[in-house]
């Protein structure tokens, strides 16, 4: 006799049991109930989904995610420091700061990126991580370039976009790119521009004589 082998109810509404016998014990035909497999199979259908969307398909990564919520949270922390300065210590200061610099990535993947990749190597945009600049000689100078944007490259002015402190931030962010190897460089484009100065140096400026340390 099979598992599937019932005994007769006595009355309709009285649970099934099954001629199938272990240890002297026999169970009753229970079906689950449908809410609880429709439940499993939903539960299935979705994990296949997931799976094929993050780690399969286009959507970001674990890593990814963790590091966006960690770049909005230095970027809320750099908030707290006021009216950043679009000068050259300042942007030094905030280059050596890596908690500083991992907010600016923040900012610079969600609004740079599309055009300059998201290590910096160019793209529609030039390759910010070699050392030819088209618009840049000083490093304040690429504060300037991103406020005011170059209409003529295609290049947009974010001075209304962002607060002065953030385009301080996002100008140190791409000054730091500079050395670093991305994926895919793009041929240089520009002139060679002199190496950044370490943080907390002297540098001269030509029209007013050495500038002091602040």
């Amino acid at each position: 006799m099979s598992d599937h082998d019932v005994s007769p109810a006595s009355a309709k509404d009285e649970p099934i049991l099954l001629a199938h016998e272990s240890d002297g014990i026999r169970e009753y035909d229970n079906p689950m109930p449908a809410w609880w497999t429709n439940l499993f199979w939903g539960t299935f259908a979705f994990s296949v989904l997931y799976a094929m969307y993050y780690m399969v398909g286009v959507g970001p990564g674990h890593s990814a995610e963790y590091d966006a919520e960690v770049a909005v949270f230095y970027q809320e922390q750099a908030a707290r420091l006021g009216e950043l300065r679009p000068d050259e210590p300042t942007m030094l200061g905030l280059m050596a700061d890596p908690k500083m610099m991992q907010a600016g990535a923040g900012i610079f993947a969600s609004n740079c990126a599309v055009c300059h990749a998201k290590d910096g190597g160019g793209g529609t945009g030039p390759n910010l991580c070699d050392d030819a600049y088209l618009h840049v000689k000083r490093v304040e100078d690429i504060f300037t370039v991103i406020t005011q944007g170059v209409p003529a490259k295609g290049m947009a002015a974010w001075e209304k976009r962002f607060s002065e402190s953030q385009r301080v931030l996002l100008s140190a962010y791409v000054a730091h790119l500079r050395g670093t190897v991305p994926a895919q460089p793009k041929p240089p484009q520009g002139t060679p521009a002199a190496p950044w100065p370490a943080a907390g140096t002297v540098t001269a400026d030509p029209a007013s004589g050495p500038q002091a340390m602040r």
